[in-house]
């Protein structure tokens, strides 16, 4: 999904089809309404898809380990969580996957070389 930082001056449409004024998002959330607070929308007609407060949402996005660095714009950050997004990292292999290669491997290791002479 792509998104962009709401200017606090645009109609936000919520997933249910409700058309909220900044107003109307102010009184349902206050917090929107300090200044130097920034959210975080879809760049969609469904606007309101999502509802994110910006610094939480990079550092909540960095731990889980997307590329995002304190020198990127606000696009970049955005950017990036968006590529993180549509291509997460490999997962780590489970304990079990770890101990069924290791078996895997003892049983390779203790089988006979077989002659193709013969």
């Amino acid at each position: 999904m792509k998104y962009k930082i709401w200017d606090k001056s645009e109609n936000l449409v919520t997933p249910t089809g409700k058309v909220l004024t900044p107003q109307e998002v102010f009184l349902q959330y206050p917090a929107a309404a300090i200044e130097g607070m920034k959210y975080i929308i879809a760049d969609q007609p469904i606007n309101m898809a999502v509802f994110m407060e910006f610094e939480s949402t990079k550092n909540a996005y960095k731990q889980m380990g997307a590329p995002i660095t304190d020198d990127m714009t606000d696009q970049e950050v955005l950017d990036a969580i968006t590529y993180f997004e549509e291509h997460p990292p490999e997962p780590a292999p489970t304990p079990e996957e770890r101990i069924a290669a290791s078996l895997e491997l003892q049983a390779m290791l203790q089988m006979t070389d077989v002659d193709e002479t013969a």
